[in-house]
């Protein structure tokens, strides 16, 4: 009898544990935090980047390696983006297209190869604000974009632009562009 309290206890402690990381990282995600969704201007922007096709959480690689080389070359990459084009609920993670890379002040002169620039003009955009993880920004913010654009009958443009900024080692904010 004494045994199985005791098996019964440490069960207990496990899941307690168990649900108390969950939490804690739900929290460290920013899972609880709001999403702010307003009617904004965005542009004109410049950007440096590199073409992306596949998995959407696999662009990171491509936004790192355009990020080193234009620190390395003196342009400032303060915020990088992620331009995201197909939905993933309707088209094959393999055929997925997307743009990562930086905002830049200026166009450098000497890309490498595969890095390519483009403008993008002044626009009227729904913008969604999140001050949690990318990784779980599509899960909350995305809903919630399209109940206001269907609520509030806005055309929908053919690409989401998400834009990242560190804040600190700890925060970072992403600015969605619809």
């Amino acid at each position: 009898m004494e045994k199985i309290k005791f098996i019964r206890y440490v069960m207990l402690a496990i899941m307690l544990g168990v649900l108390g990381f969950g939490i804690y990282l739900a929290n460290y995600l920013g899972a609880f935090k709001d999403v702010d969704l307003s009617e904004a201007t965005f542009g004109p922007v410049k950007l440096i980047y590199q073409d992306h096709q596949g998995a959407y959480h696999k662009i990171v690689s491509k936004i790192q390696e355009v990020e080193v080389w234009a620190k390395a070359n003196g342009f400032s990459c303060a915020k990088t983006f992620g331009q995201y084009f197909d939905d993933p609920r309707s088209v094959d993670e393999e055929r997925l297209r997307s743009l990562g890379g930086c905002l830049v002040d200026e166009f450098p002169r000497n890309l490498p190869p595969n890095f390519k620039t483009k403008e993008i003009p002044e626009g009227h955009f729904l913008q969604a604000r999140f001050e949690g993880s990318p990784g779980i920004g599509p899960m909350k913010v995305y809903p919630k974009a399209e109940k206001y654009i269907l609520d509030h009958q806005i055309k929908k443009n053919d690409s989401v632009i998400e834009v990242y900024e560190v804040l600190s080692e700890k925060e970072m904010k992403t600015v969605y562009y619809f």
